[in-house]
């Protein structure tokens, strides 16, 4: 719930961005740990899009990005940091959308690598990833303008929000 504006009184967030809300978090949460136990084959990946890049922007790439998408997920879920998560978020995925977009337009071979090593063969076809990195893009420059709830009802992370609040 949020305060509002005119009344004061408090109001539950929409059931549509709330529902987004929790399924980007959870979306990048569970990409981020996947890559995160993996950076050698993420980098490997890396080095599949031929980025005019050195490699050691490569490899800090392949180490802080899952790190990234998974406190990005998980601010996402817990709503924790609304006015710096939210860009953030929609920063990276112009970032994913960008980079697979341009190794498309190369004609380039590549695994996306997304959600690291384990996962199925047509999840990481650069199309579809192409149009996964879109929908993900979509969903957040939709959640950019509501101001979501601030650790209430609406947040599984509210019990744990409110330990960490001074008195």
């Amino acid at each position: 719930m949020n305060r509002d504006a005119l009344t004061g009184k408090m109001r539950a967030e929409p059931a549509g961005p709330l529902l987004i809300r929790w399924s980007l978090g959870a979306m990048l949460a569970a990409a981020g740990a996947m890559k995160a136990a993996h950076p050698a084959e993420l980098f490997s990946a890396l080095l599949g899009y031929q980025l005019p890049l050195p490699d050691t922007a490569l490899r800090f790439a392949a180490v802080t990005l899952p790190w990234l998408e998974l406190l990005c997920g998980a601010a996402l879920v817990c709503n924790f940091w609304r006015e710096t998560v939210r860009p953030m978020v929609a920063t990276l995925c112009l970032v994913f959308v960008g980079t697979l977009a341009q190794a498309l337009a190369r004609g380039l071979d590549f695994d996306c690598g997304c959600f690291g090593p384990a996962t199925l063969g047509w999840l990481e076809r650069p199309a579809t990833a192409l149009i996964r990195a879109a929908l993900l893009l979509a969903a957040s420059l939709y959640l950019l303008p509501f101001r979501g709830s601030e650790g209430n009802a609406a947040s599984p992370c509210r019990s744990a929000a409110s330990r960490f609040r001074p008195p």
